[in-house]
């Protein structure tokens, strides 16, 4: 009997196996700190294209929008595993005078990932063909400026922290020496633990947990913020050998060296070794919070002050008396303290839904107002190229005339 169990086993698992693992993760950063780079360094491929955005002495704009760019690679390990990689690029993030709009939009996305799935949770007949696209996992990437962390960075990790697993990733480190590097990384914790932010820092259950995964696990809090360094490029070194490298003026640098950077820690983490537990701690931590408030009431729209304050949700609401009040008010008039507590969260739903539908009308109207806007780039290209046809024909007419002529 146990061995076909065992084999029943085996089976569903190369089932899950062929299938692939989905694994969201959304790279935030602001523009020219190699976020594209890293996203390629990452897949391993060119998945977006590295751009940047010049602003113009006469441009007099203090706000650039930020999109929202998904892209999908499959990869697939040694093993055969393979692993259906969603990846959420944030280009615009940052480069605005007031950035708070980008934080909304972030948080609306995310939230709006959750509400799909208590939404799908709710009906009486599943979709099977349901597609989970909630975030697992931001990689906050920070410039090294060789200090602590600015205001944007710890107001963002304030944030967005309590709704999705958020690891600070220091880009670019080679520009920083292995002394301003490491100072650099002490500074940047002072300020996480000085202004508890909610950061992934690899959580466990001491019972239950290996003396391997012990160990795994302090390590990678002990190289919090990952160090990275990226490049787009291939080299071929010789004898069957390329590497993913940079190239500098006294020699090159193989960024998936572990010696000068985090990056195969960080990957490994990612995609190998913690990658059931990002999607474990989203879904029964953090989802698990956000569909308590939701269905409660409690939950703020936009993620505005109560996603600030991820202390006060960690505390249930019992229903139960408070501290101050007086217990005989309680005994004497129970029907219309029912009748009170249940109309109040009757309305506290009602409001609820009110504001859940104002946020996703918000969030449809600025993809409306993405798309229009990307239309109106379309056209102005194709007009573009129209005018250039026709001065290329022009052009090439003269030249017809002027040898007929001659």
């Amino acid at each position: 009997m146990s061995g076909i169990i065992e084999a029943s086993s085996a089976l569903r698992k190369r089932k899950h196996l062929k299938r692939g693992i989905n694994f969201t993760v959304m790279v935030v950063g602001q523009s020219g700190c190699g976020r594209s780079t890293f996203i390629n360094t990452l897949c391993g491929q060119q998945v977006v294209d590295v751009s940047t955005t010049v602003l113009l002495p006469t441009d007099t704009s203090t706000e650039i929008q930020l999109q929202l760019r998904e892209e999908t690679v499959e990869l697939e390990d040694d093993e055969g595993v393979k692993i259906q990689l969603n990846i959420v690029d944030t280009p615009g993030f940052g480069d605005s005078l007031d950035n708070t709009s980008s934080f909304e939009i972030i948080s609306d996305y995310i939230r709006h990932q959750y509400d799909e799935i208590l939404l799908e949770e709710s009906r009486v007949r599943r979709n099977p063909r349901f597609k989970d696209g909630r975030v697992h996992c931001c990689l906050y990437l920070i410039n090294p400026t060789g200090h602590g962390l600015k205001e944007m960075d710890v107001e963002f990790i304030k944030q967005l922290g309590p709704l999705v697993n958020i690891f600070p990733v220091i880009s670019k480190s080679d520009s920083l020496t292995p002394d301003e590097l490491k100072l650099n990384k002490k500074l940047i914790m002072e300020d996480i633990d000085r202004f508890n932010l909610p950061i992934y820092n690899f959580p466990f259950d001491e019972d239950e947990i290996s003396n391997e995964d012990y160990e795994t696990n302090m390590y990678l809090k002990s190289l919090l913020p990952f160090s990275i360094i990226g490049s787009n490029e291939v080299y071929d070194m010789g004898n069957d050998l390329a590497i993913r490298g940079r190239k500098y003026p006294w020699g090159m640098i193989d960024v998936e060296d572990a010696n000068v950077s985090d990056f195969v820690i960080l990957r490994n983490a990612l995609l190998i070794s913690h990658l059931h537990d990002l999607k474990d701690y989203t879904h029964e931590i953090l989802y698990e919070r956000y569909r308590t408030e939701a269905l409660s009431g409690e939950s703020a729209p936009f993620g505005r002050s109560a996603v600030g304050t991820p202390q006060t949700r960690d505390t249930p609401q019992m229903g139960g008396p408070s501290a101050g009040m007086n217990t005989s008010q309680i005994v004497g008039t129970p029907d219309a303290e029912a009748m009170g507590s249940s109309q109040d969260t009757y309305l506290a739903r009602e409001e609820q839904i009110r504001l859940e539908e104002e946020r996703l009308k918000a969030f449809e109207e600025r993809v409306q107002q993405e798309l229009l806007l990307k239309r109106k780039e379309l056209l102005q290209r194709e007009q573009e190229l129209r005018e250039i046809e026709e001065r290329l024909e022009q052009e090439a007419q003269s030249k017809e005339q002027a040898s007929q002529e001659i």
